[in-house]
């Protein structure tokens, strides 16, 4: 990233994305910027994934390694960098203006170039390619009729910021996100996988953060939101599961004169052709 846009992307931080920059550069001195970063992302998103109670003794623990490793002054300003990011996106809902925090947070610590290329969509992109996949207005309000709620696919979701611009198209359209919209993201990186659930639990949004790789299917980590728990949409889920296969079914009953085999119910914790075949496009799908 070149010194000008690092420059605009600071002016445009408000003051608790600023606290977090100056906490983490100064941790960064010592311990190596990247390295602070990934500790307290990971540490920020094990602390807001509690009620995934069947993880959490092994996440507890793994909290304890990573915090083990720094000073008591630092873990406590890793702790005053973490409220300030509650704060920030507490501020942002209040006004109805969402954003990709964290992502814009990476791109200003000039991480991008350092970690495997990696540079992240600006959001105003994320919300132009949001509303072009979601429609708008009624047009929106009529498709999260059709079957109570949308679900979302993003195969590289980076820090989340398409996820949100879908949140944020909802909430303009007067459509309650919390209850209409669930999103499966996928990274292949797992600080991204971390840095998506962060900002989607922040934000209330419903979903499974996937660290994995959606071309293979394969699947190290799951990350719930507790908008996902707290909401029963694994239930929620599963009964469109079962909907989707008995619609298949009754296709395939009425083609007599073609024999088709039976689609089966796509399990609703992954759903491996779907993140493929959106993989594959390189973008968000809904399904």
């Amino acid at each position: 990233m070149s010194k000008a846009q690092q420059r605009r992307y600071f002016n445009s931080a408000g003051e608790h994305q600023k606290a977090i920059l100056g906490i983490l550069q100064a941790i960064g001195r010592s311990r190596g910027l990247d390295r602070v970063w990934s500790d307290w992302i990971e540490v920020s998103a094990i602390a807001l994934a509690k009620l995934d109670l069947r993880q959490a003794d092994a996440r507890e623990d793994r909290y304890r390694q990573i915090m083990g490793q720094y000073e008591k002054d630092e873990a406590q300003q890793l702790a005053e960098a973490f409220a300030h990011l509650v704060m920030a996106f507490e501020k942002s809902q209040a006004v109805g203006e969402f954003g990709d925090l964290l992502g814009s947070t990476f791109m200003m610590l000039d991480m991008g170039s350092s970690h495997n290329g990696q540079f992240f969509t600006p959001y105003e992109v994320s919300m132009m390619m949001g509303m072009m996949l979601m429609g708008e207005g009624q047009e929106l309000v009529q498709k999260v009729g059709e079957r109570g709620f949308v679900r979302l696919l993003e195969p590289a979701c980076g820090a989340g910021g398409m996820v949100i611009a879908a949140a944020q198209s909802l909430h303009q359209a007067g459509v309650p996100y919390q209850q209409s919209m669930h999103a499966v993201a996928i990274d292949i990186d797992r600080r991204c996988a971390h840095m998506t659930f962060l900002q989607l639990a922040l934000l209330h949004i419903p979903a499974q953060v996937i660290h994995g790789n959606a071309l293979s299917g394969q699947a190290w980590e799951h990350w719930y939101t507790p908008a996902h728990i707290m909401g029963g949409w694994g239930a929620r889920l599963r009964q469109r599961d079962e909907e989707d296969t008995d619609a298949a079914k009754t296709v395939n009953s009425d083609a007599a004169d073609v024999q088709q085999p039976t689609i089966q119910p796509q399990a609703h914790s992954f759903v491996p052709h779907a993140a493929r075949a959106a993989a594959a496009a390189g973008q968000m799908t809904l399904f």
